[in-house]
């Protein structure tokens, strides 16, 4: 098995990494503060006068709780798209997906929507999280780059 075979290849590999500045941002500042709150709540809860018995294990519970809801926000900073010669790995949320540039129309902001898409062949699209409408000039320089790199591994395979 070569090494541009190896999905955990080095990063050299890759001539475009975008990976989405303000969501990222966001996400973790929401995560820290869901779990703040859910532990202070967890403190708090044993001190309160509200006539219910609560334990150590209700407020570690929602400590806990606090802490698996912050994670779960956590996953919306994983969104990353690589692209280079082999072609195109879109990771969202869950999991990566890789394509060939034969199979690869082109890149586009569908109207109205917060990240690009791939266009695919046979009118398919994947959704791009990486590439967001708020990163602004991040997200055009990035679909710039990405448009070069096609237009050169299209003409690669091509010829």
């Amino acid at each position: 098995m070569g090494e541009s075979d190896n999905p955990a290849a080095p990063e050299a590999e890759w001539d475009l990494e975008v990976r989405p500045q303000h969501a990222i941002m966001t996400a973790r500042i929401v995560a820290a503060l869901l779990a703040l709150i859910f532990i202070i709540a967890g403190v708090l809860l044993r001190n309160g006068s509200t006539g219910v018995n609560f334990r150590l294990a209700d407020q570690l519970g929602l400590a806990v709780f606090g802490l698996l809801l912050g994670s779960a926000v956590l996953l919306l900073t994983r969104p990353r798209v690589r692209v280079g010669k082999r072609g195109v790995v879109v990771r969202n949320i869950l999991g990566d997906m890789e394509f060939r540039w034969e199979d690869i129309r082109g890149i586009s902001f569908a109207d109205k929507k917060s990240w690009a898409r791939l266009e695919l062949v046979h009118d398919e699209y994947v959704p791009m999280m990486a590439i967001r409408t708020n990163d602004k000039l991040r997200a055009a320089a990035a679909m710039d780059r990405f448009r070069e790199l096609g237009a050169k591994y299209t003409a690669e395979n091509a010829g």
